[in-house]
């Protein structure tokens, strides 16, 4: 018997030890569908266009709890196409019926010109584009609690494919100056000079660009992550991760690629096509990019609660741009010899002639118009913050915040051809150089204060105060602002275009006191159950403006050196601002002047402050609730409630008529009533 006992013992304790451990399983999935055609008004009716685009995309979510640990495992596929086309696409060749020779023949890039004048509006007709994008994710998350602390470790792996047709300039683009009509002049203002070249037939400056036709790009790109969430004490919390980022630029499915390879001291350049060896720099890979693989991105946070309604709250992270890749590679593929770039400019000695611009043998060897340093780095982009929170009375909150972020590796994108007589490299087109060696930094403290929701009544409001300065207003490929001065790039250091001084913002939000447990019409009737359940909400924006740069828009000498609009104007020191700003005259434009003939303008970028906005919008909504699971909601929303008028585009181009003056405004009062029934 004892021994029977003894065997049921370790019996019991084995069918206790094999029990099945609690595992729950839960399988989400989703079907995303959006599809948009619109019509593309111009400022010329008869070059409007059409565009469309659709999206789908297919989320699937595993989670696994077993035992302490928790499994997440997401797969995601998404594919979206976006599509542009003008009037005359597949309809009528405007470009080659009107006798200009060397444009593109296809159809699909049939259209009109783009005709860019020193003071008239240029004219653009629409570029055509076909795209669809396709991405194929799997991503996993292992989270499982250690005493005080939650950690969590996982990765992802994304591969991506694009496939695009896009001629941005199959038709031509040309620049008209008045160089001619002056008597070789190199006057920077227009006076009419500039229409009168074109009635004569002759821009100063002939581009073209199209081809190669269809391309398919693909990429790849991996992380994986550590985390730990330590609440070390009831008062001390951390937050402690480490980030690694892999990615491998585009590369092109038939090697359709090409960069170029130049000197060190930019004194002579060659083309280079996918796995090639450049004579200056050596071997490139085939995506004619080298990888950049030191992305170790560190984050940590803390919550310190100082004192009973205190906290104090601090963190520091590094991010990385991951979308420079795909724009860099959409360029490198319009490039000869499996696409068409053509660059050409015309002297009072030696004109061109808008319908012979492209036919005549080019002198240059090299007209390639695009080239990326292969040694091109991520953007990285480290934030600190710091930030203060009070409580007051249990109803009130107020706190601080301040942040600063510092960004290196970020686009320059240069002429390094082009110098104050003209190109400098003989036998090589105008051409645009990418590199990483631009910086930024941003100082902005916030100061907030919110009353939270008594009796139905809650409101609060944020001043911010920033100052943003950078040489290079973006962390992805594809910049479009060119560096006045390839030999100074000092000089392109000022505010950041998104750059706004001061903000404030406040928001209430409210329940009409109308209905049961409310102060009035509680006792049911007609009247309660039409106003019950209200809820108000309102937020006012107020933000002072954006800063321009002051510029030289087609002026002759500019586009002898193969550009346009990248000269920024002469300042003289006066004030910029004006007392009494007005939509004719928003600042000083006496302070500005045309630079003199081969002389780079001494203005800052971007120090011009355009104009500020004030907005008040509201929201009025209701819950009808009809019994069990079943609601119908009601919400009207206002945008610009009071109707306040807002400038918006400003003309900072000198030699422009409507230089000074501002240009558009901002939307008008607009509403929208909402019906959704929920069951």
């Amino acid at each position: 018997g004892g021994g029977g006992g003894r065997a049921g013992g370790a019996g019991g304790r084995g069918a206790r030890g094999n029990q099945p451990q609690r595992t729950s399983v839960t399988l989400n999935a989703q079907l995303q569908y959006r599809r948009n055609d619109n019509e593309q008004n111009n400022l010329f009716p008869t070059l409007g266009g059409r565009t469309s685009g659709s999206a789908l995309t297919v989320p699937l979510a595993l989670n696994i709890a077993h035992r302490r640990n928790l499994h997440n495992v997401n797969v995601i596929f998404s594919r979206t196409s976006n599509a542009s086309s003008g009037q005359y696409a597949f309809v009528e060749d405007v470009a080659g019926n009107a006798g200009i020779a060397g444009v593109a023949a296809d159809p699909f890039a049939w259209g009109v010109p783009t005709l860019t004048f020193s003071s008239l509006s240029s004219v653009r007709d629409v570029a055509p584009s076909e795209r669809e994008d396709q991405r194929v994710s799997l991503a996993y998350t292992l989270t499982r609690p250690w005493r005080n602390h939650t950690l969590r470790a996982g990765g992802d792996f994304r591969m991506d494919r694009a496939s695009s047709r896009t001629d941005s300039n199959a038709r031509g683009a040309f620049v008209f100056t008045g160089l001619y009509s002056s008597g070789g002049l190199a006057s920077a203002r227009g006076g009419g000079l500039d229409f009168a070249d074109f009635l004569l037939g002759m821009p100063q400056q002939a581009t073209l660009q199209y081809g190669p036709g269809n391309v398919v790009m693909k990429g790849r790109s991996m992380s994986l992550f550590l985390q730990d969430d330590w609440r070390k004490n009831a008062a001390l919390t951390f937050n402690l991760g480490l980030r690694y980022e892999l990615l491998w630029p585009f590369s092109e499915g038939d090697d359709r690629m090409v960069n170029l390879d130049v000197a060190p001291d930019f004194t002579a350049v060659a083309p280079v096509l996918s796995g090639q060896t450049g004579p200056f720099s050596g071997a490139f890979p085939a995506a004619l990019l080298r990888a950049d693989t030191n992305n170790i991105a560190p984050r940590v946070g803390f919550a310190w609660r100082a004192a009973r309604a205190t906290v104090v709250r601090g963190g520091y992270g590094i991010s990385y741009n991951s979308g420079a890749y795909a724009n860099i590679a959409r360029q490198m593929v319009g490039q000869p010899p499996f696409a068409v770039t053509d660059t050409r400019l015309g002297t009072a000695l030696a004109p061109l002639a808008l319908s012979t611009a492209f036919t005549t043998p080019s002198p240059s060897t090299t007209t390639n118009s695009y080239g990326v340093d292969k040694n091109y780095a991520l953007g990285v982009v480290q934030t600190w913050n710091a930030d203060l929170s009070r409580d007051f009375r249990e109803v009130w909150n107020l706190g601080a915040n301040y942040t600063y972020t510092r960004g290196r590796s970020l686009d320059i994108v240069r002429a390094p051809n082009r110098g104050p007589e003209g190109l400098r490299i003989d036998g090589v087109q105008p051409f645009l150089w990418q590199t990483s060696e631009g910086g930024s930094e941003l100082n902005a403290v916030a100061f907030r204060a919110r009353r939270r929701p008594v009796r139905g009544l809650g409101f609060g409001a944020t001043y911010t105060l920033a100052k943003s300065r950078d040489n290079a207003s973006t962390i992805g490929g594809g910049g479009t602002v060119v560096a006045q001065d390839d030999q100074n790039l000092a000089a392109e250091w000022g505010l950041s275009s998104f750059d706004r001084r001061h903000q404030l913002s406040a928001d209430v939000s409210a329940e009409l006191p109308f209905g049961q447990n409310r102060p009035w019409l509680n006792n049911g009737g007609f009247w309660a159950k039409l106003l019950e359940n209200w809820r108000v909400s309102t937020s006012f924006t107020w933000q002072s403006g954006t800063p321009y740069t002051p510029r030289i828009q087609g002026a002759a000498a500019d586009v002898a050196r193969g550009t346009t609009g990248t000269l920024r104007a002469d300042y003289n020191g006066e004030p910029i601002r004006v007392n009494d700003p007005t939509i004719d005259v928003f600042f000083n434009t006496g302070a500005f002047s045309v630079p003199a003939t081969g002389a780079f303008g001494s203005a800052s970028r971007n120090m011009i402050i355009g104009p500020g906005s004030r907005q008040l919008d509201a929201q009025f909504s209701r819950d009808l609730r009809m019994g069990r699971t079943r609601v119908l909601s009601f919400q009207l929303n206002a945008s610009n409630l009071l109707n306040m008028v807002n400038y918006s585009a400003l003309d900072t181009v000198v030699n422009s008529p409507t230089f000074g003056q501002v240009l558009s405004v901002r939307p008008m009062r607009s509403m929208q009533a909402n019906i959704r029934f929920r069951f």
